[in-house]
Formats: C-alpha cells, structure tokens, sequence
C-alpha cells in the first residue's frame, strides 16, 4: 500500500497548504468548505482514517472577517501510514474557537493516486442580526436568545427592561434585581417548597419574601404566633403548636408537678403531668409537727411543708403524733388516733365545778383572767376576786368608780382592769387589801377589751379596745414609782368589744360598725407598720349585730363569735364561716364570749340559754347548763376552763 502524507495549515489566505515529505505522490485532496448567515469566526478542519481512530489530524481555522458568508480551501497531501479512505469533516463554532459548535458537515472521501480530487463542505447556521452570535435553533443551536436584534445576545449588559439581554436566566442577574417567590394564597409570602425567581420587580401573584409552609391557606405563613393548637405550623419556623402554646416544652402545673404542654382544644394548651401530687402539711402552732393541709402537690407549696402528717389539730400544742404523746382529759385528741380522751374512764364522769364566791354589792361578774390551773381573777360590778383553786379573796379597795368591764392577768397574777368609764387597775395577788393602782386612760368611753404582752425586761403592754372605737396602749413598769400614761394607738369608725391577739403584730379587734340603719360585725387587724389599723373582710356581707370575742391562737389562726350564732375562723388571712350554733328550738343566739384552745376545742356563752356550748371543729354540743347568766369565759388551757356571771357565778371544769 502506498504511504499518504496529511497535512492541514492555517492560512490567512482562503487556501490551505501543506508540507510534502518524501514520499508523497502527487495526488491531492482539496476542501472547500462555504459558510452563510453568520460570521465566521472559528472553523475546524478534520481528517480521519475510519480504518484507525488513532489516525486524526484537525486543524483550527481563524477568520476576521466581517463578512456572513465566504469559502475557504483547503489542501490535503498523502500521509505515511494511511488509508486512501477518509472522513473529512467541517466544524464552524460561535464566537472563537472556544465556543460551541453551530454547523458541522461530515463526508467520506477517497484520496486520489494522482492529480486533484475535489471535496465540497457546507456549513449554515443563522446569525440574522449580524451581532456574532448564532440563533437558538436547530440541530446545533446558538447562543443568541433574540436573532432579531443586535443588542440581545450573551455578554450583553443585562438591563432592567423586560429583556433577557445576555441571554442568561432572564433579568436574574441584572445588577439591583430582587428575588420573589409565586404566592398562590395571597397572604405576601411566597411556597417555602419552591426556589426564588429574580426579576427587577416581583410580577402579579408574586411576593418578594418566601417561606410559605402551605401557600395554600393565607391564615399560614410566617411572621405570626400560632394560631390554633391542632399539630401544624401556623407560622412556618418548622415547630408546630409552638408560643403561645409552646406544645411539647416542659412546664409546671398548679400542683407543682413537672410535665409537657399539650394541647387543651385549639385555643389553648395545658400542662399535662405524669406525677400523683400528694398532700403537704405545716406546722402552724410551733409544737414541731404539721397538721395544716397547704396544698396537694408534687412539690413543697411552700417553705417547711413536708408530706409527713403529724398533727390533727394546728390551734394547739397539745395535740400531736409525736413520740410519748400520751391522751389526757381535756376535750382534745392529744395524741390524734381520731378518738377524744380516750382509755380515760373517768373523764367522762368530770363534772364543772360550782362556786359563788361571797362578795357585797351587786353580784355580778363580767370578766374572766386567768393565769395559772386553777389560778385568776373575776371582775364585774365594782368588785374583783382573786382566785386560788379553792380561795376566794376579795378586793377591797379596787372599785375603779365604776363597773370592770374587762380584765387580762400577767404569768405572775398580776391582774389588769378596764373599767366602764375609761379607768385602768391593776394590782397583785395577796395585794386585795390595798388600793388598785388607777390610771384614767383620758377617754371616758367603756374599755370593753383587754389584753397584754410581757417584754423580756418585766415591762408589760396593754392594748384596749373601747366603745367609740379606740384602740389603747399603755406600758406597766412593775415597781416604777410613776407610770406613763396610755395612749390613743387609732381610732376606727366601730363600736369595739374585744381584742386580742400572741403578740402586738397579730392582734384583732372586733365590735360592730353602723352601716345605715343596722349594726354590722367588723374586725382590725394590727398593722405591720404605722398606725392605721386595717379592717377585715369577714366575708358574711349580710351579716348583722356585734362581734363579742375574738380569740387569736397562732399568728395565723383567730376565731370570733357574734350574733345570729355566728363564728368566723381566720386562718391564713382568710375567713370562713363555720357551722352557727342553732339552738333546739331552731333559733341561734348571741354568742356572748368566747374561750378557744385549738381547731377542735371551742367554748362559747349564749344568749338565749344558760348552755355552755363546745365546738369540736365539726359541730356543736352542750358541756354544761349552769344555774345563771354566764357573761364571760376563759381559762389557762383546754383541762382548765371557767366560765362566770351573774348571780357571782363561777363554773370551771379542771380534770385532775
């Protein structure tokens, strides 16, 4: 077989020449290969023996002519080593050589042994605008989005104007464009689930933020709270049912249990908890056991509360489940198995005691204080008694000019007066033959209240309550030759009867005020500060007649008694309506005075009958009928009560 010898060279003349070696033959292939409709600005030119792919020589072919139509010629000499049968083909590409290719033509050619073989390529592709980019169509398309007009093509400067000018993703990449999204719901948020589309301003039906988690309801889309608790994303930030219901987050119920928000309809959640609250209880009285149910929860409703029931009565430190409690008889459950006094079988039997101490004048006593078991005071119509269990020993020189009204003794007998026209007396046991110390408390109104506190330096301080409404103090120096005199604290819009209270912050005062026409029961309390006492909120708004005891067993805990049977406990600053003390005949009295020493041990006078009531925290009993009138009760404990009247009565039940 002969040896051919190929070769293709760039000419900038419209021919292609070649080198000859040495043993070419004289036969030549020559190319011409026309354009049209576009510049030319790259060809190729490539020869292939079909018989051996590796067997290739192309060359590139550059033009600067301006001209959309042309030929160029090319020459192709015997190559060592080839077939006779080529591949010719004709490449035109867009732009330079390193666009893409826009026409091709392939023909297969024999090469002659000798003299010249012709060869014709065509190439076409359409660049009508004449701006050197060829359309987009046909088999090999262009670049050129717009071959109508020379100002639209890639490498344009993209321009605000409705065009895709450089032909590249619309007006995207226009300096200043905006980004926007389809919004199908109309709500100004674009399909969170699509890309974003940029143009120079968002087109009809378009939003220029996205985000939309279903562009198919404008109540969802992001930039709100939720809406509805109902498991979806109301606001598209991915956490359904999150604020305000903040479903799955953990939380707190009433209770003090740790649990998870869940829905609780669609407009709200709740906090759900696996945990089983359970009771806690506090120690009211300070005897170190807590009885009072503060709460049924999974924490502490409070400071000291502990799950351990270990009181069933928080009005007295007498009664308890502690250790070595042992029951007495006393009308309480000391050791608080649920029974009273019980395995005491003569405590039934115990009767009240019933003395008439042998006074002048008229016989009648108004007030009771006590000090010790078995050791106090009786006060009434310008006469007062000491009493020492059994002795009775008159005062001879203590009338005060007028009935005593209200008495209070200190833990050493000293005895404290209050009389019926505004007189102060004090004196001590074994004293009742000398004259009571008097002190005019500056106001002639009656002192219907009394009560005291003993400071850790011996002094004393008294508090009264009178019936204009004031409230007294006046400091005792025991031994002092001259004493100061009492002081006006406030004075309240109030007829007052009784005060008192375990120490000057928790003292009540109780009487009745006039509201219209009718006198309404109303109580004070102390102020922590100041002078203004605060009035309470007794919650009985229809209740009528006077408060005319009031007991205050711990610094929270207080009972009053009124009329109409009423008694009213404050415990932990709110009041409640215990059951009325009904009579048999179904009226309820006027509760007259009052002796309390826990929850469940209650003593009260009445009215309508001679009866001496118990109130065991439940309901109501009679303990004893005595012969007279009682006017007044008290007593140093629940085993030592007394009770005095008219007629100088004086009962007292005190178990050995």
């Amino acid at each position: 077989m002969r040896l051919f010898h190929v070769s293709v060279l760039l000419l900038t003349v419209p021919l292609w020449g070649c080198k000859r070696e040495s043993n070419s033959t004289e036969g030549v292939l020559r190319v011409f290969i026309s354009y049209s409709t576009f510049r030319m600005k790259c060809m190729k030119l490539i020869v292939e023996d079909p018989q051996d792919p590796s067997r290739r020589a192309a060359v590139d072919v550059t033009g600067t002519q301006d001209e959309s139509s042309g030929t160029r010629t090319g020459i192709i000499l015997e190559q060592k080593g080839w077939g006779r049968n080529l591949r010719v083909t004709a490449e035109a590409y867009e732009a330079s050589c390193d666009g893409r290719v826009i026409a091709r033509q392939v023909e297969e050619a024999r090469f002659p042994e000798k003299d010249v073989t012709d060869l014709t390529l065509d190439l076409r592709a359409e660049d009508l605008d004449n701006d050197g980019y060829v359309a987009m169509k046909g088999a090999l398309p262009g670049t050129d989005c717009d071959d109508t007009r020379a100002d639209i093509h890639p490498g344009a400067t993209e321009l605000c104007d409705g065009v895709d000018n450089n032909c590249v993703a619309g007006e995207s990449d226009v300096d200043g464009n905006v980004a926007y999204w389809v919004d199908a719901d109309g709500d100004s948020y674009g399909d969170a689930k699509t890309a974003p589309k940029f143009a120079c301003g968002a087109p009809p039906g378009a939003a220029l933020r996205g985000g939309d988690c279903d562009d198919t309801n404008s109540a969802i889309h992001p930039g709100q709270a939720e809406l509805t608790c109902d498991g979806k994303d109301d606001n598209c930030n991915g956490i359904p049912d999150d604020a305000p219901f903040n479903v799955g987050g953990t939380c707190e119920t009433a209770q003090r249990c740790s649990g998870l928000l869940a829905c609780s309809g669609t407009t709200a959640s709740e906090c759900i908890s696996t945990e089983v609250p359970v009771p806690y209880y506090v120690d009211e009285d300070g005897d170190g056991n807590a009885g009072l149910v503060v709460g049924i929860a999974c924490q502490p409703p409070e400071a000291g509360a502990t799950r351990e029931l270990t009181d069933c009565d928080e009005g007295t430190a007498l009664a308890s489940r502690a250790v070595g409690r042992v029951e007495v008889c006393d009308r309480l459950d000391n050791d608080c198995n649920g029974a009273t006094d019980d395995g005491l079988a003569t405590c039934a039997s115990v009767q009240w005691r019933q003395d008439t101490p042998t006074v002048s004048g008229p016989p009648r006593f108004d007030a009771v204080a006590t000090y010790a078991k078995r050791r106090g005071w009786l006060a009434g119509q310008e006469k007062v008694v000491h009493v020492n269990d059994a002795a009775f020993t008159v005062a001879t020189n203590c009338d005060g000019g007028g009935d005593w009204k209200s008495a209070w003794a200190a833990s050493q007998g000293r005895v404290f007066l209050g009389s019926g026209n505004g007189q102060f007396g004090t004196l001590v046991p074994g004293g009742e033959g000398n004259p009571c110390e008097l002190r005019a408390s500056g106001f002639a109104a009656s002192i219907n209240g009394l009560t005291g506190f003993e400071e850790a330096n011996g002094d004393i301080i008294l508090y009264a309550v009178t019936s204009q409404g004031r409230i007294l103090r006046w400091r005792y120096v025991p031994g002092a030759p001259n004493q100061e005199a009492p002081v006006e604290v406030t004075q309240v819009a109030a007829n007052l009867r009784a005060i008192h209270g375990v120490s000057p912050e928790t003292l009540l005062a109780v009487g009745a005020e006039n509201v219209g026409s009718q006198q309404r029961p109303v109580a004070f309390h102390a102020p922590a500060t100041g002078t203004t006492w605060i009035r309470e909120e007794l919650g009985v708004p229809n209740a009528t007649g006077f408060l005319n005891g009031v007991r205050v067993l711990t610094p929270r805990l207080a009972y009053v008694v009124g009329e109409d049977g009423l008694l009213l406990e404050k415990a932990r600053d709110t009041w409640t309506q215990k059951l009325r003390l009904t009579l048999p005949n179904g009226s309820r009295p006027t509760l007259r005075s009052l002796a309390a020493f826990g929850r469940t041990a209650i003593y009260a006078v009445s009215s309508g009958t001679n009866d001496i009531h118990f109130f065991n925290g439940t309901s109501w009993s009679t303990v004893t009928t005595p012969p007279q009138t009682i006017n007044a009760l008290g007593g140093s404990g629940p085993g030592d009560v007394w009770a005095a009247g008219h007629s100088a009565t004086l009962l007292r039940w005190t178990p050995p």
